[in-house]
């Protein structure tokens, strides 16, 4: 096994703490015994979070504080006092009509967290979290591969022809254009902390809290092909694709978090393709006494060939087994929903 470089006992921060991604990452590194400060932009909105945590974890705690602009210089410096490891989960989903707007939002975020965590010696370890459309766009029935220096170069070219396009195309080029400025900024400034990416593909699987986290990122296009709702908008919108599992997106952060033997490195986070006919195929196998909408013709198949063997490599050594199945994924997050 790897040397720990970060035991139980440290104190971890991690922004965005109320999402998706980011909750089970909270929760991954409580039940391992570390303890966790998580951001939040309004602490008295996501009291919940907290109360939801402190009852399910005696041997960690959780505290939550505020970050109410992550934009702002200096805006964490109130925070990294006393933390060993930084994960910068939090970041702009969608809203945006300029893609000059969000690239800056995404960066200045970034940057911010780095600068404020350069100035506290105790910090080993930054994880951030980047995207799979940070690489590229799927390719649907033809061979394409990419590799470890992969950036989405494609996705600024289109909107300079195409201005107008907005959603995944500026979210897209915002996470490129802000891993690359992280990167570039380790390079420059060589600061005492590894620093580690995390590119997640289409996440499908548990929402950990639903009552307040509702339908979260990419768990809404799955209750699509569940109810129906909005189906054919959504697979006009959402191409086939890879996907992984919360719970793997989560210990794909921590490794690189706890681990000497993961250093610069980017951790592809491709779990296996997936389209909606084969969620559809999945539910039905699932529930054979629901309804579900017809197979939807023409969809076609990511054949895009990913860097992914590292990411379960290191994967297996904090969860001791590989990736979740789609069928596994996607059975623990409608059974809520039943």
């Amino acid at each position: 096994m790897p040397t720990v470089v970060i035991h139980p006992g440290a104190t971890v921060l991690v922004t965005g703490a109320n999402g998706l991604i980011g909750s089970h990452i909270v929760d991954q590194l409580l039940r391992r015994g570390y303890n966790v400060r998580g951001t939040v932009r309004d602490v008295e909105k996501n009291k919940w979070l907290a109360e939801y945590f402190d009852c399910r974890y005696d041997s960690a705690s959780f505290e939550l504080v505020e970050v109410p602009d992550m934009t702002v210089e200096g805006c964490y410096d109130h925070v990294v006092d006393g933390i060993n490891a930084f994960i910068h989960v939090a970041s702009p989903l969608g809203g945006f009509s300029d893609v000059a707007t969000a690239i800056s939002i995404g960066v200045s975020a970034g940057l911010n967290a780095l600068n404020a965590c350069a100035r506290i010696p105790s910090i080993k370890r930054f994880v951030f979290t980047s995207s799979s459309l940070a690489t590229s766009f799927p390719k649907l029935n033809v061979e394409f591969s990419i590799n470890e220096s992969s950036y989405n170069e494609e996705a600024m070219e289109i909107l300079k022809k195409e201005p107008n396009k907005q959603g995944l195309y500026i979210y897209a080029a915002m996470k490129t254009e802000t891993e690359k400025a992280m990167w570039k900024w380790m390079e420059e400034n060589k600061p005492g902390f590894v620093f580690n990416a995390v590119l997640p593909s289409v996440n499908f699987g548990t929402v950990l809290i639903p009552k307040h986290q509702g339908f979260p990122s990419t768990i809404d296009w799955a209750r699509a092909a569940w109810t129906g709702d909005n189906l054919s908008l959504t697979t006009q919108i959402v191409s086939p694709h890879w996907f992984i599992s919360p719970v793997d997106t989560a210990l794909l952060h921590v490794s690189p978090l706890i681990y000497s033997d993961i250093q610069s490195e980017r951790l592809f986070g491709f779990a296996a393709q997936y389209n909606f006919n084969q969620m559809l195929a999945i539910y039905r196998k699932l529930y054979p006494e629901r309804k579900f909408p017809e197979d939807i013709e023409g969809l076609g198949v990511d054949r895009t060939s990913v860097p992914n063997l590292r990411a379960e490599e290191v994967l297996r050594w904090v969860k001791g087994a590989g990736w979740d199945d789609l069928e596994k994924s996607l059975g623990e997050m409608s059974v809520d929903w039943s």
